[in-house]
């Protein structure tokens, strides 16, 4: 079966428990506040030393239950930057190297909040002889609909109602749920972004297509007009079709900050082993709304708090590569994590940790 290698949802819940135990003078479990639909508890990890002011990144991961190598791929990184910040030493992902500097940087000026497994359920589902391993949803039973599941990453409140890359119908594979956060991997997401202020870069991980993206997904970006934004209703009805004449408004720093942080990540990546992912805006896949990137980013225009500079990383080339194949994969994903963590510490401008100029 194309899961054989890969952490059962189970396994998943003992590494991050067993990372905390281990290690903790750096690694701090986080239990969110919200079980799964089936019950399950949910856990993060924090990692970092605590030494003064301090950044944040959450790496998010599992929200697809197909998308089977992903929770692997944050639960290797978090471990490996453990014992090498531990032990003193760099970190080597095939052909890309860090030093002990670098990982001291991550792990004395960051913290790095690494929450692998979002929908658990859907991974126990994907995983098992009686489930369906194309599974994408949560569990959600959706009473009074004829199928269940929803799509966790059409769920955010961004967009929620316009209908953009979204279903109001249960049995589509983005079905965005009953109303904005109506599910618990969602709000899960949103508790660590509201209880975790210093957080001020994403990145969810999803599988697949090689592919680096950033803000924004529903319609194509333009820095001029700061009126032309997705919470102005005088344009609802407007985005979401690429060349209508809508387009969605970015800052020109946060523009440029996401553009030269993908290069370096993008290059970090095809070091491991030449594979050379894309750097595009979110829409260029397909337009969207509700997803987890643009929700992050878009907090800040709505209540002028710190703005979140936000990614999706689309690892691989299949959803379920061969587990030789996805350890290579886990390589190259950790190298990306890694700058981003990097570029998260050292590159933010002064406009992340104050007041928002620009905002709509």
């Amino acid at each position: 079966m194309p899961h054989l290698g890969y952490l059962s949802a189970a396994a998943v819940e003992a590494a991050l428990r067993q990372l905390a135990s281990t290690y903790p003078s750096i690694c701090q479990l986080l239990t969110l506040p919200e079980p799964s639909v089936e019950g399950r508890a949910v856990h993060a990890v924090r990692i970092g030393s605590d030494s003064g002011e301090r950044t944040g990144l959450l790496v998010l991961a599992g929200v697809h239950a197909r998308e089977i190598v992903n929770p692997d791929l944050v639960v290797s990184f978090a471990l490996r930057t453990c014992q090498a910040y531990t032990a003193g030493e760099g970190l080597a992902f095939g052909g890309k190297r860090y030093g002990p500097d670098d990982v001291r940087a991550v792990v004395d000026g960051l913290d790095l909040f690494c929450f692998p497994l979002a929908n658990p359920d859907g991974r126990v589902w994907a995983q098992s002889p009686a489930g369906d391993p194309m599974w994408r949803k949560n569990r959600n039973p959706n009473p009074g609909r004829p199928c269940m599941g929803v799509d966790v990453n059409r769920n955010y409140d961004f967009l929620w109602s316009s209908g953009i890359g979204t279903s109001t119908d249960s049995c589509s594979e983005v079905f965005k749920g009953a109303g904005a956060f109506s599910e618990p991997e969602t709000r899960n997401v949103r508790h660590l972004l509201d209880e975790y202020p210093q957080i001020d870069c994403m990145v969810d991980v999803h599988s697949y297509s090689e592919l680096i993206l950033y803000p924004w997904g529903d319609d194509d970006n333009q820095t001029t007009d700061p009126a032309q934004n997705f919470a102005n209703p005088a344009f609802d009805g407007q985005r979401g079709v690429v060349g209508s004449g809508y387009r969605e408004y970015i800052p020109q720093p946060d523009l440029d900050w996401h553009l030269d942080t993908g290069i370096k990540v993008r290059d970090a990546i095809a070091a491991v082993r030449g594979r050379v992912y894309t750097l595009q805006q979110g829409v260029g896949l397909y337009p969207t709304s509700g997803t987890s990137n643009d929700y992050a980013y878009a907090r800040h225009f709505v209540d002028a708090g710190r703005r979140v500079y936000a990614y999706v990383f689309e690892t691989a080339r299949e959803f379920q590569p061969p587990r030789p194949e996805g350890a290579q994969v886990i390589e190259e994903g950790s190298a990306g994590l890694m700058e981003l963590a990097l570029a998260c510490v050292t590159t933010l401008p002064p406009a992340a940790h104050g007041a928002v100029a620009g905002s709509p």
